[in-house]
């Protein structure tokens, strides 16, 4: 794991709320529908929680392969959430924290994280929470960039404070306490010039 910067003031909730409603202008990007296809790779049915959703099609997917089960997404950009729950009244979306969420213990079958680790500076902190909400043999399925910093900034500027690889991944989650690596995939763009042309990293952990 690489730092990329210290710290960026840009990741704020106001700063997010102006992305989403930015990008409700524009056509869902391609490389964002493959991607959250494949965070749901090993998704079955249960609840499941999206961590840090903003605009992510994710809840709504499983959405269709789940009627009943809890399907919740959760990010700290108020107006985003306000305006994903109108789109999508039959999953539940709250404001809350990444690092210390108002949910209960083992609330999940399947947790999210979905271009998230590479903004926080508390990872330490946000894998214990999605440990501590995750069921006993529950899934936890992230993505980030992969190896951003061999060209810091490239995928999202002063936003993204890290930069991984698969071991950094494991590192995290394959400590006594957590669980198990179980499958990888790294999902690159089917086209060259194209705007999401960085390849990303999507790990799937086991509790």
């Amino acid at each position: 794991m690489k730092k990329l910067v210290d710290q960026s003031e840009k990741n704020s909730p106001g700063e997010y709320d102006y992305i989403f409603f930015e990008r409700q202008t524009k056509k869902v990007d391609e490389h964002d529908i493959r991607r959250w296809k494949k965070l749901l790779k090993h998704y079955k049915g249960g609840s499941l929680l999206d961590m840090g959703c903003l605009d992510s099609l994710v809840c709504s997917m499983a959405r269709k392969k789940d009627a009943y089960s809890l399907i919740m997404g959760i990010d700290y950009a108020e107006k985003a959430i306000a305006e994903m729950q109108k789109k999508y009244p039959t999953v539940k979306y709250r404001v809350d924290d990444v690092y210390s969420t108002s949910i209960p213990t083992e609330t999940f079958d399947y947790i999210v994280a979905g271009e998230l680790i590479e903004h926080l500076d508390r990872l330490e902190k946000f894998f214990e929470e999605a440990w501590r909400l995750l069921k006993p043999n529950g899934i936890f399925a992230l993505s980030t960039p992969l190896e951003e910093h061999k060209e810091k900034g490239a995928v999202d500027g002063e936003r993204h404070l890290w930069s991984f690889n698969l071991d950094d991944i494991k590192d995290f989650w394959e400590r006594p306490k957590y669980g198990k690596v179980f499958d990888y995939a790294i999902v690159g763009s089917r086209w060259f010039p194209y705007r999401y042309c960085w390849k990303t990293l999507v790990v799937f952990c086991k509790k």
